[in-house]
């Protein structure tokens, strides 16, 4: 998955604002990731949760959200 990729999908959850989606991203089926879209005063947000220690990162830049996510994928390691 690219980089460009994963800006389309992160702009494809805002689409959906009015609902609560979250993508999981897994490695060897172990849930590494989970990404949602939030609206925080009319600007979109992404939520990154990280399931095995609970920490969430919250970003507004969706290229760095991008990054972050296909560093955190392809690598298991955030930036």
């Amino acid at each position: 998955m690219t980089v460009e990729n994963i800006k389309n999908l992160l702009t494809e959850l805002c689409n959906f604002d009015k609902v609560n989606i979250t993508q999981t991203f897994s490695v060897n089926e172990i849930r590494i990731l989970q990404v949602r879209c939030l609206t925080v005063d009319s600007h979109h947000t992404f939520e990154l949760t990280y399931p095995d220690s609970g920490h969430v990162d919250l970003i507004s830049d969706i290229t760095y959200a991008a990054k972050l996510i296909d560093n955190i994928i392809s690598k298991n390691t955030p930036i």
